[in-house]
């Protein structure tokens, strides 16, 4: 690189001046990065420079700096007139502003999916909702058809324990002696009841039709004649006898069956004059 073109050139005046164009300054610099040499010539004609300014210019008059003192003064005192006139800064202007932050932008497309996830989630909840009104009604179903189905095999096993009672009973009968029992008096008329006797197992049976309701101190009391003497068969219950078959005191040998009406817990003889019902067993 030939510096002394460089320095000859006119080139370094123009960079000082800033009259180069920017070609110019481009090379330059990269020139002097080359040459320490032509740096230290444009750091001593810049220098030069300086010096030449300070020499040529002249302090200003000091009526003018007075003047422009004068005019700052008046300046800021018409701002404050101003300011004063505006009246008192509201409070919420005085405020230390708070500090923002950023607002985040949702895209368009992230809302919509928001939008539709949300309306998910509430048809989901009014789905599992019917879905459970639903269940509690088939529940409330399911447990009431239990309940009845429970109830009629609770009924079905006491038909069917009745009829095996009464099937027994039936069968028992069909091998006892069937004995007939009537009123005995004129004053009680029209007065029935019924002995099943087994003479093999003296298994007695008794039902009553139409015996008269007892005071409650009495009870009517069944008697087998064994051989002309009565022989105690057991005081009984009009509910269970008019209802059905009860069973009473086995009797050996019995010729005849008869009701006398005795105190409540009953007689060990019977009382005659109290005899509703009487009758003889086949021969």
């Amino acid at each position: 690189m030939d510096v002394q073109r460089y320095i000859s050139s006119g080139i370094i005046e123009s960079y000082i001046a800033g009259l180069a164009t920017e070609l110019e300054v481009r090379e330059l610099h990269s020139a002097m990065e080359q040459s320490p040499e032509l740096k230290t010539a444009v750091d001593a004609a810049q220098l030069d420079m300086e010096r030449y300014i300070q020499m040529q210019s002249q302090p200003p008059p000091a009526s003018i700096k007075d003047k422009l003192f004068l005019l700052v003064n008046n300046d800021q005192s018409a701002e404050m007139a101003d300011v004063t006139a505006a009246g008192a800064v509201p409070a919420y202007e005085a405020e230390v502003p708070r500090e923002r932050k950023p607002l985040t932008l949702v895209h368009p497309a992230w809302r919509v999916m928001a939008v539709a996830a949300l309306a998910g989630v509430i048809g989901l909840g009014y789905y599992i909702y019917q879905q459970g009104q639903a269940d509690s009604e088939w529940k409330v179903k399911y447990e009431a058809l239990v309940s009845e189905k429970e109830t009629m095999l609770a009924e079905q096993k006491v038909f069917q324990t009745r009829m095996q009672e009464s099937e027994s009973m039936l069968t028992t009968i069909r091998n006892m002696k069937t004995v007939n029992m009537y009123t005995v008096t004129t004053a009680r008329p029209g007065l029935l009841g019924t002995v099943y006797w087994n003479p093999k197992s003296q298994e007695v049976l008794l039902t009553i039709h139409n015996l008269p309701e007892p005071a409650a101190d009495q009870q009517y009391q069944l008697w087998s004649i064994v051989n002309g003497k009565p022989v105690d068969a057991g005081v009984f219950d009009m509910s269970t006898a008019t209802a059905g078959f009860q069973k009473m005191k086995a009797v050996p040998g019995a010729q005849m069956f008869a009701v006398t009406l005795e105190k409540k817990g009953g007689s060990p003889t019977p009382t005659l004059s109290a005899m509703y019902l009487a009758g003889k067993v086949a021969g």
